[in-house]
């Protein structure tokens, strides 16, 4: 027995962990690391559920191939030569954007998969395809039509207030602008150095049980809430006047279009008390000076997306919530060196407007990525550059893409569907191969994800190979299948900017020291020293340059987003229309819970045993309304479709809102047992009615919908 450190990679939080190896050369368990330096022992169920996901019966040991109605095992070389040879036929018939690659979340357990996905697929010219694209491909967008400030939002560490919308990072330890790592002991010392927290949320999460102001309203209004802060703001002269005049254009504009979201129009559309509203707008803008906003998929996922995400960013835009000349960058890069930033704006590129669309519905590219919403159409639609090859990296978007009866009638039309996953799942069961990776603590990695987030201090950790995969088994890594099949078509795959040897297989190590090249510390003194994380305190700090002369502006009110709130002005807002109590007098959210994350993980010891099916969970009053107790069985509809559920009481919803936990189901068309497997709430949404002109996103939160006996 030996215990070894690393950290956990089945989700962003990375968190660190003491390993123990049994002489047969498994691992036994595993618990958090409490000499961290920034996970401090924070680990969750997922993470110490380990040897279940290594040695579990659900685990995929050998690569498969699909003949007949089953899978049989084969070589790993013999299946990249025939999945080579079907990818060369689509290609030569219908051109490389006949082929598509997707990567999901899963990849994010391979800081070297987070990039030789994309990477293949740019050396071969196929399209690229992505999670983000169905979850928060508003942040996009809005990028793109906001502008970017290179020197970065003020930090969460150290600010006075921070309003979080649509987020709950204590639960799904990710947030764009918070600290991922222990997140709830973060946040605890945010708030006992005096930091304020605004959090917006249909339910009061574990985020708004720390609020100081929880605006608690009904999904699908966001738009109005950040409309209505800013109206605030401006109506009473609280917006950061110096830096307006310096790096902002359309403020006159903003002035006039969000002039009709008065608290009380506000208050009635969204199901606040004004005076909160204008509390939270006093709290942000005239209380506190330094923080900025944060949004997560609860904002991205719900109706007018682009509207509600632009809005709230422009709030801290107009309040100047950015690090200005002489101010420290919090991490000065421990892999990716930070050059010094000149205070100031880049303004919108608009790069959507340049890109080519997609063939369907003329869905914009976003970052050069298609838009997942249209996957399914990309495939089912006839005619030249219709997608015929998917291949798949950390994902099951089988379950994961709304509407997934048209999703699995895609799948099935494919000429050739791979999945690289290391776990049965609805798309697996559909795969013409399926390649099984090594997975976490059979490889080595970085941390390299967290510096291209929101980490805030000069922190890394390494960890090489624990142990050896499972005995008999076939596991490749991930790496090494974009490599081989780049050069198996043909093509120099390109790595983080690097033409990789296309005579000689890389290694893991080979692939890291590509992503270390550009940082503040060698590769090898960070193999040597940061096996259990270290923070590296001595390196230079990097200081905002002054502005440049010509310097852009962001755009706060450009003419598509004033387009966009009007036609959400003209809507008449969720409280009425939930007063109405029409056919569905309810709207459902998802959420998350720790024992899963997404599609992945419900297999885990953990998940079966404390959450093997998702409740659809309602406040108290709502099930009585329903005619419903809990625990009893009933269906969920929706104009879409409808699926089983057991009911819970949940008083932590705001009444006329019901949740389900997404990411379970079963693969559509065959016979399943509930309470095993749980009911996949894609099926209550549609790809094709309430979607974003630009992106084709749908809505996904704030779905109409009743609950009903049966």
């Amino acid at each position: 027995m030996r215990v070894e450190k690393s950290f956990c990679r089945l989700c962003f939080g990375f968190c660190g962990m003491d390993v123990t190896i049994g002489d047969d050369g498994r691992v036994q368990s595993v618990r958090g690391d409490h000499a961290n330096p920034v996970t401090q022992g924070y680990a969750c169920v997922k993470g110490l559920d380990a040897p279940e996901a290594l040695y579990g019966d659900t685990r995929i040991m050998r690569p498969l191939k699909r003949v007949g109605d089953k899978h049989v095992p084969i070589g790993i070389e013999q299946a990249l030569d025939e999945i080579a040879a079907k990818m060369k036929t689509i290609v030569a018939e219908d051109g490389a954007q006949s082929l598509a690659f997707f990567r999901g979340t899963g990849t994010f357990g391979s800081n070297v998969a987070i990039f030789s996905w994309p990477n293949l697929a740019e050396a071969i010219g196929g399209q690229r395809f992505s999670t983000m694209t169905i979850d928060q491909s508003a942040k996009w967008v809005t990028q793109d039509r906001l502008g970017t400030w290179p020197a970065g939002k003020q930090p969460f560490l150290g600010s006075d207030v921070y309003l979080f919308a649509g987020s709950n990072p204590l639960v799904s330890v990710f947030s764009w602008d918070m600290p991922s790592q222990n997140p709830q002991k973060k946040l605890k010392q945010a708030r006992a150095a005096g930091m304020k927290l605004i959090v917006v949320d249909p339910r009061k999460t574990e985020m708004a049980q720390f609020a100081d102001i929880h605006l608690q309203i009904y999904p699908g209004e966001d738009a109005a809430v950040a409309a209505g802060l800013i109206h605030v703001v401006l109506a009473s002269g609280w917006e950061d006047k110096a830096f307006c005049e310096a790096h902002v254009a359309g403020v006159e504009a903003l002035r006039r279009e969000v002039a009709p979201f008065t608290p009380e129009v506000v208050a009635q559309r969204a199901g606040i008390a004004a005076a909160d509203l204008i509390a939270a707008a006093r709290l942000f803008a005239v209380e506190s000076r330094r923080g900025s906003v944060s949004t997560g998929t609860g904002v991205d996922m719900a109706a007018f997306p682009n509207l509600a995400e632009h809005l709230y960013q422009a709030l801290g835009v107009i309040c100047g919530r950015f690090l200005r000349a002489g101010e420290a960058l919090p991490n000065p890069g421990v892999l990716v060196a930070r050059q010094p930033p000149h205070e100031g704006a880049i303004g919108p590129a608009r790069g959507f407007e340049k890109a080519p669309r997609s063939r369907v519905r003329g869905a914009v590219r976003l970052m050069g990525e298609s838009a997942t919403p249209t996957l399914a159409e990309e495939i089912l639609t006839p005619g030249k550059g219709r997608v015929r090859g998917l291949l798949i990296s950390g994902a099951n978007p089988a379950s994961a893409i709304p509407d997934s009866r048209k999703v699995v009638e895609a799948f099935r039309a494919l000429d050739l569907l791979v999945v690289v996953e290391p776990f049965h799942s609805e798309t697996t069961r559909l795969a013409d191969y399926v390649l099984p990776p090594k997975f976490l603590y059979e490889h080595a990695d970085l941390t390299f994800g967290l510096e291209m987030s929101n980490l805030e201090i000069p922190y890394t950790c390494y960890t090489p190979p624990l142990v050896d995969p499972p005995e008999g088994s076939e596991l490749v890594d991930e790496g090494y299948v974009a490599w081989a099949l780049a050069k198996r078509m043909g093509v120099t795959l390109s790595y983080f900017g690097v033409d990789l040897d296309m005579d000689r297989p890389p290694s893991d190590d080979d692939f890291l020291a590509i992503l270390a090249s550009r940082g503040n510390v060698s590769y090898d003194e960070i193999k040597r020293t940061a096996v259990g994380g270290k923070v590296f305190d001595g390196l230079p700090q990097v200081r905002v340059l002054p502005p440049l002369e010509d310097r852009g502006r962001f755009e706060v009110m450009p003419d598509d987003v004033a387009a966009e709130l009007r036609s959400f002005a003209d809507t008449r807002g969720a409280a009425p229309t939930l007063a109405a109590d029409g056919d569905f007098p309810l709207r459902m959210i998802a959420r998350r819970i720790r024992e899963v994350s997404n599609t992945s993980c419900r297999t885990f010891k953990s998940a079966r045993e404390r959450a093997p099916y998702n409740p659809i969970c309602a406040h108290p009053d709502d099930l009585a309304r329903s005619g419903l107790r809990e625990g009893d069985e009933c269906w969920v509809v929706s104009d879409n479709g409808r699926i089983p559920a057991i009911a819970k009481g949940d008083a932590t919803l705001k009444p006329g809102v019901v949740s389900m936990t997404h990411g379970y189901g079963w693969l559509v068309g065959e016979d399943f047992d509930y309470r095993d497997k749980g009911s996949s709430i894609s099926l209550l949404i549609s790809l094709d009615r309430d979607c974003e002109q630009l992106q084709a996103m749908p809505r996904m939160s704030g779905v109409p919908v009743r609950i009903a006996a049966r």
